[in-house]
């Protein structure tokens, strides 16, 4: 009677074991996933804000060039438009 009672305390101490090794598994795997998610926002964030850079900068080269035409006397209708059919592509 004495046997089996330890054996089922061995038997109840192995199963606490690995449920707790199980459970550190599945927090392991939920914190990497939880990492990867926060990474690819940021990542995500870092990519928009230099796309946002990266435009702001098109414009603001576009816009001296288009002063510089019209200063020069030049027809700036055809960047007006290219600007329009870029602006409309990047959409």
């Amino acid at each position: 009677m004495k046997e089996e009672n330890e054996e089922e305390m061995d038997y109840k101490e192995r199963n606490k074991a690995l449920q707790d090794q199980l459970q550190k598994q599945i927090d392991t795997k939920k914190k990497k996933a939880e990492e990867e998610f926060v990474d690819e926002k940021r990542q995500a964030a870092m990519s928009q804000a230099l796309a946002d850079q990266e435009e702001r900068a098109y414009y603001s080269y576009a816009e001296k060039c288009i002063k510089e035409w019209n200063e020069a006397g030049k027809n700036v209708k055809p960047l007006l438009i290219e600007l329009k059919t870029y602006k409309n592509k990047t959409k």
